[in-house]
């Protein structure tokens, strides 16, 4: 069965905190990969701080 986009990452994120990575750092580098990512396409996307609304 093909794993989705999705599922790979939460799949990925679930070890890598069950391995003891503080969930916030993974946050942060998810983050900054993904600019890098987008960047390299020329996409533009904008991330909502859910907190201060």
């Amino acid at each position: 069965m093909k794993k989705g986009f999705k599922e790979a990452i939460e799949e990925m994120v679930k070890k890598r905190i069950e391995s003891g990575e503080d969930p916030m750092v993974l946050f942060e580098e998810l983050s900054r990969e993904a600019n890098l990512v987008f960047g390299h396409y020329n996409l533009e996307y904008e991330l909502v701080d859910k907190k201060a609304k």
